[in-house]
C-alpha cells in the first residue's frame, strides 16, 4: 500500500468521534481518497496538528518498526489512543503479541511496542538514518498490511524491502493462526476440532 501524508483536512478531532466507529468519521476521507488517487496512491495517512503528527492510514491504524539507537531490537510504534485513534482489537493483538516474551522467543524478535506520539518529521529522519525498517496499516480486513512508501511535501520516503519484513510478517502468521485455529494463545481462543 502507498499512501500519501494529509495535513489539509482532518479525520478526526480531540473530542470528536474519532475512537468509535460511526460513518461521520470516515466521510472526510472521501475528497483527499480521490485525490491521493489522483497522484498514484492507495490510501491517506492522517496527519493531525502543526506537528504533523501521525495518527491513522485510511480506517486502519498505522504502525512503524523503528531500528533502535541503543541496539537492544525493535521499536513497534503507534499513535497512542488519544480519542482520536480507533482501539481496534487487531491493534491490540499486535501490541500484546508484540510485548509478550514468548512470542518474541518463538519469532526471534527483541520488540519494545510504544504507543507514542510521532510526526512526518520523525519518520523522515528514520528513513534518512536507515532506522525505518516496516510501516504497516492493521486493521480487522486488512489484519496486517505492508506499506512501500509515503508521499510527503512532494517526495516520497521509501520503505525498505518488498512487502511485509519480519515483524509484520511474524504478527500476521500468529494472528491469522489463532483466528483460523491452528495456533492456541493465552486464552485468546480455542481451537474446536
Amino acid at each position: 500500500v502507498s499512501l500519501l501524508a494529509v495535513s489539509d483536512n482532518v479525520r478526526a478531532w480531540p473530542g470528536g468521534t474519532g475512537s468509535h466507529k460511526v460513518a461521520g468519521n470516515y466521510s472526510p476521507g472521501f475528497l483527499p481518497q480521490k485525490a491521493a488517487a489522483q497522484q498514484g496512491y492507495d490510501q491517506i495517512l492522517w496527519l493531525f496538528g502543526e506537528d504533523r503528527r501521525i495518527t491513522e492510514a485510511g480506517a486502519m491504524n498505522f504502525f512503524v518498526v523503528v531500528k533502535r539507537d541503543d541496539g537492544d531490537g525493535l521499536d513497534l510504534i503507534t499513535a497512542p489512543l488519544d480519542g482520536t485513534i480507533l482501539p481496534g482489537v487487531t491493534r491490540a493483538s499486535c501490541l500484546a503479541l508484540a510485548g509478550d516474551p514468548e512470542f518474541q522467543k518463538e519469532t526471534s524478535l527483541r520488540l519494545h511496542p510504544q504507543e507514542k506520539v510521532y510526526t512526518m518529521s520523525d519518520l523522515a529522519k528514520w528513513s534518512s538514518e536507515g532506522k525505518l525498517l516496516e510501516a504497516l496499516a492493521i486493521g480487522t480486513a486488512v489484519i496486517i498490511g505492508p506499506c512501500n512508501r509515503i508521499g510527503y511535501e512532494g517526495k516520497d520516503i521509501v520503505i525498505p524491502g518488498n512487502g511485509l519484513g519480519p515483524v509484520g510478517t511474524a504478527l500476521r502468521k500468529k494472528i491469522l493462526d489463532i483466528q483460523e485455529g491452528r495456533a492456541e494463545w493465552k486464552g485468546w481462543a480455542v481451537v474446536c476440532s
